[in-house]
C-alpha cells in the first residue's frame, strides 16, 4: 500500500480485525465510523477520525481504504459501503494478514481480504470485496464471488463455486465443485455436498434448503 493514508470503514469488530491484519504488515490506519460517540477516541489504539463525510476533503490518489465492516449472514451493508466509495474515486487494495498463505497462482481482485491464517491456494480467485475470514481455506481453482464472505475456519474444497453476495458460515464446508448460489447462505458447521440455488439458506450435516 504505498497510499499516504489508509483509513479502515467501520470501527467495529469486522474492522478491528482488519486493523490487525494490515498491522501484521506494517501498516498503520485509521477508522472512519458513523457512530459519533467515537469520533476523536481511539478503538485498538487507531483513532476514529470521524465519519464517512471526511472523505470529501481527502484525494483518492492519497488516501487508500479497507472495508470494516463485517457480514452475519446478509452482505448487503459491505457491498453498500464499498460501491459508493469505489464510485468516489478510491481504491481498496486487497488487505492479506503476515499470516496468511496465499499462492501467487491465486488471484485477489480490488478490496479482497485474507485475514489471519486463512489459506488460498493456487488458481483460487477471491473477487471484488470478497472476504476470506480468520483460518479459513479456499483450496485449488474455488472461485469466491464478488462481496461474498467466507466465515472463520470454513473451507472450500477443490473448484468451489461461491456466488456473489453469498455467505459462508464459521466452521462450514463445501466439497469439490459444488456451487453456492449469489445471495445464498451456509450456515455455521454445514457440510455442502451439492449445489445451492442463488438466495436459498442452508444447514445441517448433509445440508438441506431452509424453509424462507
Amino acid at each position: 500500500m504505498k497510499a499516504a493514508e489508509l483509513l479502515i470503514l467501520g470501527a467495529g469488530g469486522h474492522g478491528r480485525v482488519v486493523l490487525e491484519a494490515v498491522r501484521s504488515g506494517g501498516v498503520n490506519a485509521a477508522f472512519l465510523d458513523p457512530r459519533p460517540a467515537l469520533h476523536g477516541k481511539k478503538t485498538d489504539g487507531a483513532k476514529v477520525l470521524g465519519g464517512d463525510d471526511l472523505l470529501a476533503a481527502r484525494k483518492s490518489a492519497k488516501t487508500a481504504l479497507a472495508n470494516g465492516v463485517g457480514s452475519n449472514g446478509s452482505t448487503a451493508a459491505r457491498q453498500k459501503v464499498y460501491e459508493r466509495a469505489r464510485a468516489a474515486g478510491f481504491r481498496f487494495p486487497p488487505v492479506v494478514a503476515a499470516s496468511a498463505v496465499v499462492s501467487k497462482f491465486a488471484s485477489l481482485e480490488d478490496g479482497a481480504q485474507v485475514l489471519t491464517h486463512a489459506v488460498v491456494h493456487p488458481g483460487a480467485v477471491i473477487g471484488v470485496n470478497a472476504v476470506v475470514n480468520t483460518g479459513a481455506i479456499i483450496e485449488h481453482d474455488a472461485v469466491v464471488g464478488a462481496h461474498a464472505f467466507v466465515g472463520p475456519r470454513a473451507v472450500l474444497l477443490g473448484e468451489v463455486r461461491v456466488g456473489a453476495g453469498a455467505f459462508v458460515g464459521s466452521l462450514a464446508v463445501v466439497l469439490p465443485g459444488v456451487s453456492i448460489g449469489a445471495g445464498a447462505v451456509v450456515g455455521a458447521g454445514a457440510v455442502v455436498v451439492s449445489d445451492v440455488p442463488a438466495g436459498a439458506r442452508v444447514a445441517g450435516v448433509p445440508a438441506r434448503r431452509l424453509p424462507r
